[in-house]
């Protein structure tokens, strides 16, 4: 995936978690290398990181460092992960399509971790034709969701948790770089975007 398809989702996911009040508590989930964490704390947001893999451990240290920030780092899988608090928001940007068939878990306790009126942003890849896997990855078996995975596997997960869906987009890209639809209709789109509110 390009560097120009997640920055697309980061300012996405920054357009709904920049009207979140001073302070507010977020949960980055499978955050491996990205500097989206240390924004977000050096934008204010009290920011806990959760990262399976310990090869990016270092790297979010790293990111705070640069950042002149302070985050919470916790290297353990998402599925064990024992949230501190009630989160603001959480964000699962392309992370939680490798959690294999514990993803419809990890949507549901995505949900419960929230606090009332607590944003939850996800973006993974999709495929109109149906579900695709790719494996012999170095961060796991990648599922790319088709039609009724979005809808089985992570709004119904949602919604069971109490949250109430916000914006649903899916998005399509030229050469994996300029935007060239992000609209309802999944016909040619290659991502969805999703951002669920607890009731």
């Amino acid at each position: 995936m390009s560097d120009a398809v997640r920055n697309f989702a980061y300012e996405w996911a920054w357009s709904f978690l920049r009207r979140l009040p001073a302070k507010s508590a977020l949960c980055d989930i499978g955050s491996r290398g990205s500097l989206f964490p240390a924004f977000l704390a050096w934008q204010g947001f009290n920011v806990d990181v959760v990262e399976k893999d310990g090869r990016f451990i270092d790297a979010q240290r790293k990111n705070a460092g640069r950042w002149r920030v302070s985050m919470g780092v916790n290297e353990t899988d998402f599925k064990a992960f024992s949230p501190p608090r009630a989160y603001d928001a959480a964000c699962s940007l392309f992370s939680l399509q490798h959690a294999g068939d514990g993803d419809v878990d990890c949507y549901g306790r995505a949900a419960r971790m929230l606090a009332q009126g607590g944003l939850f942003l996800s973006a993974c890849e999709y495929d109109d034709g149906g579900t695709l896997f790719h494996e012999g990855r170095d961060d796991g078996t990648m599922r790319v969701y088709g039609p009724p995975d979005v809808l089985d596997r992570i709004e119904k997960p949602l919604l069971m948790g109490g949250m109430e869906i916000v914006d649903r987009r899916f998005a399509g890209f030229l050469r994996k770089a300029k935007v060239v639809a992000f609209r309802e209709d999944p016909r040619d789109a290659a991502f969805f975007f999703l951002c669920a509110r607890k009731k």
